[in-house]
Order: C-alpha cells, then structure tokens, then sequence
C-alpha cells in the first residue's frame, strides 16, 4: 500500500496492487494509515500528539474511535464494523440532527416523484379506491355530449314523427310513399348489416320486392301483398340458381327473409284504407308506444327475472307484464274518446292484448338477428335512435296482426 501525501489528506483513501496502474480504484473513507504489517511505523508506535504523516493528531471522535481496530489491506477482508468504525469527520453530529429534526413540527406537503411504471408520482383519490375520478373538463364534456345525444334524439324524433302524422292527414298515396319509404331504407340497413364475404343479398330483388308490396297494397289489398312477395322470392331463388355464387341458398334466404319481414309494415297502408284511417293508425301506434314504454319502465324498477338471457339480456318477464299491462290501460282509456268509439271498449281490450303479445315478439326477433351479428344497430339514419329498422320492429308483426283483427271486427 502506497504512502500518503498531503495532496492526499483531503481525498478518500485508495487501495490498489503495487504495480498496476490501470487497477480498479475503491473510494473509501479515511482510515489509519498502516497498521504493524506495513512498512515503517506504525501508528501505535507513534507519538500520541503527532499523527503518522508528522501533523498534529485530530481530536478524539473527530475521525472514529480506532483503539482496539485493525484494519486490512484488501478490500475483499474489509468488514462493515471495520468500515463504520473509520468514520470521517464529514459525519460528526449527524445523528444529533437526525433527532433534532425528528422533533420538530413539519408541515405536511404531497411529493411528486418518479415511479417507474406510472405516469405520475402524484398518489391521488384513485391510487388509494382504484376507482377513476374525472376531471372537472372530463365532467364538463360529459354532459355536454349527453346533453346533444338527448337534442339529436329529440330533433330526429319530432322529424319523423311529424313526416308520420303529416303524411296521415293528408293520407292516400301520401301516407303509402310514407310506408314504402320506411320500408325500403329497413330494408336497405338490413342488407347493409347481414352483408359479409360469405353472404352476399341480392338487395336489388329485396328493394324493389318491398316497393311493389307497398304499390300492390294501396292499390289492390292484402292479395297483393302476398303475390308480390311470393314473385321476388321466385325471381330469386331462379337467378341465384343460374348464377356461380359460393352460398346460393344463405344469400337466397337473407335475401327473401328480409324482404318478407320488412314487407309486413305493407299492411298499415291497408289498415289507413279503413272508414277512419287516422284514427285506427293512431290507436295502433299509442298501443305499441305503450307497450314499450310500460316495458321499459316496469322492467327497469322491478324487473328481476331474465326473458331470454341471451337474444335480449336487458328484457325481463317483469317488463314484458308491466308493458302487457300498460296495453290493457292504454287501450280502455283511448276506447272511451270520440275519436275510437267505434271500436268499443271489448275491441279495445283484444286489441291491446294482440299488441302485448306480438310486439315483444317482433322486438325480439330483430334482437336475435343483431345478436347473431353482433351488432347493437341497424343503421344511423336516426341521430340518437340508430336505425329505421330498430324503430319500425315493433310494428312489423302488430300491423298485420291487427289489420286481420279489424277484418274479423268488421272495422275494416
């Protein structure tokens, strides 16, 4: 071990092999010079008031109690008792201020840190529940989308209900172009949403198979309807058959399917060609709006047993009763106004349970095609309502189903 110099008495001490300059060099705090195994004198044989290198020695403490110590050459034999016990001056009443400041009052502030992993080293209200908190711009734009979701719901629903209600009072052709439109733009989301690489419809065939049932209902009647269904499902089938496609029979039966289906609501146009068009249209959209609205409600606060888990898990049997039951109510008070005297009360009632039933049943079945496609609309066209179709599904059944009831009331 190298002799140190005064240069050296303020530097930390140093041990390195004699003779290899580019050795690793341990920094290490003072300690002892050398002890008996170093050459020349060691510091228990040195005068007590000088130090080994001729100053004068330091105070006791001042540079570790030592008595009783040795210390090694190689740091690979350096012990932590050893180390400590060389304290340098450096750390004099260092514990005297650690106790000091352990008994004064500090004001408690939050610390921002680094955490690797986390954005932030601000420990906030989530950190501790898990739960997220908004900010109060992250609050403030909430609203304001749920506030314009609720306008665009409202705008779009006073549009089209004011197209409906206008093209009934003006009735005939009005309130057919009405329906026909509806039915094709159904038509044309449905298509839209079943189309994929293995299933391709034939929307053209479907589109116009809808238009001529609409046509064929204002001016012929309920014949027509069929007829006309049953000629584009045959004109189908035959070009499907004729042409190279991978799936005929998928795209034959999406093709038809859809047609049929959407092409029921042809029998509201026959339902407007009754003695009290207006009226008798009414009544059956007040029924139906019942329904939904009775179901919704009664299935939201009472609602505990699950109708069909899995074509419509948000359905429940309470809310099919509470809409069942809103029907019934509906249509006694409605039978007791002028304008449905001539249904009666008795008429009334039937027809209200008609819609309790077949409504849920017209809901559900477009419920089970947007689950086996793994949807949740059918289209946009609706600002807020998603599409024509997701509107329109609860009448697609009841518009037939009351148009035969009224026949065999003689309503119609």
């Amino acid at each position: 071990m190298s002799e140190r110099t005064p240069e050296d008495e303020n530097e930390p001490s140093r041990l390195w092999d004699e003779g290899e300059e580019d050795a690793e060099v341990f920094s290490l705090p003072p300690l002892l010079e050398e002890d008996d195994a170093g050459d020349g004198d060691s510091a228990d044989d040195a005068d007590p008031g000088q130090a080994a290198d001729g100053e004068p020695a330091s105070e006791p403490g001042a540079k570790g109690d030592h008595e009783g110590m040795s210390f090694p050459q190689d740091l690979e034999d350096y012990q932590a008792n050893q180390y400590t016990g060389s304290t340098t001056q450096e750390y004099q009443g260092l514990a005297e201020e650690v106790s000091r400041a352990a008994e004064e009052e500090w004001e408690q502030q939050a610390v921002a840190a680094m955490v690797p992993g986390v954005d932030s080293g601000l420990v906030g209200f989530e950190d501790v529940t898990g739960s997220r908190v908004d900010a109060e711009e992250d609050f403030e734009a909430s609203e304001q989308a749920a506030s314009s979701d609720l306008a665009m719901r409202v705008g779009s629903a006073v549009v089209i209900f004011g197209l409906f209600l206008g093209s009934l009072l003006l009735g005939g052709w009005w309130f057919a172009a009405f329906v026909i439109l509806a039915m094709v733009v159904s038509t044309g989301e449905f298509y839209a949403t079943v189309r994929s690489e293995e299933t391709r419809p034939l929307a053209l065939f479907g589109l116009l198979g809808v238009v001529f049932m609409g046509v064929g209902a204002q001016l012929t009647g309920a014949a027509a309807v069929a007829g006309w269904a049953a000629a584009f499902a045959v004109v189908t089938i035959l070009f499907l058959t004729l042409s190279p496609r991978r799936q005929p029979l998928e795209d034959a039966s999406v093709t038809i399917g859809g047609m049929v289906w959407v092409g029921l609501l042809s029998f509201a146009i026959l339902i407007a060609q009754g003695s009290h068009p207006v009226a008798y249209i009414l009544f059956v959209v007040l029924l139906v709006a019942a329904n939904d609205t009775g179901a919704y409600f009664v299935g939201r606060s009472l609602g505990r047993r699950k109708l069909s888990p899995v074509i419509s898990p948000h359905k429940t049997v309470e809310g099919l009763i509470g809409g069942f039951m809103a029907g019934l109510v509906v249509a006694s008070i409605l039978a007791t106004f002028p304008a449905w005297e001539t249904i009666g009360i008795a008429k009334a009632l039937v027809a209200g349970a008609v819609v309790g039933v077949i409504a849920p049943l017209g809901d559900a079945v477009e419920s089970m095609v947007k689950r086996s496609l793994g949807v949740k609309d059918m289209g946009s066209v609706l600002p807020g309502h998603g599409g024509m179709l997701d509107r329109i599904d609860g009448f697609l059944f009841v518009a037939p189903a009351i148009y035969f009831l009224f026949r065999g009331f003689g309503l119609l």
